[in-house]
């Protein structure tokens, strides 16, 4: 039997495990590391295509495909500020100072 966790859902505590548990916790922080890509303002047809969408996902299981939903709802009402991040940084500009060195190569 998979490990119960405990999550505070507003004001809710929700039990959860298994495949629900897992879909939960990515689409979860799936919200937060995408918020700054989503169109403003949010339009009913725009969170009804996403959940269709990922609903239906056959890359996962229907319990793993609701919990991401519900995660990524929990989420959406949350929007906490301090939650955002974005798994794919940026580089930072770098200045460089000396040319790299040219590499060639011979044929055997």
């Amino acid at each position: 039997m998979a490990q119960r966790e405990k999550v505070q859902v507003v004001n809710n505590t929700l039990e959860i495990e298994g495949e629900f548990a897992s879909g939960y916790t990515n689409g979860y922080l799936y919200y937060y590391d995408t918020n700054h890509q989503l169109l403003r303002p949010f339009t009913g047809q725009a969170v009804y295509a996403f959940m269709v969408e990922n609903l239906f996902e056959q890359r996962a299981t229907a319990e793993w495909n609701a919990g991401f939903i519900f995660g990524w709802i929990v989420a959406f009402c949350e929007n906490n500020p301090a939650f955002f991040f974005a798994s794919i940084t940026m580089p930072e500009s770098v200045t460089v100072t000396e040319a790299l060195p040219v590499i060639t190569l011979q044929e055997a």
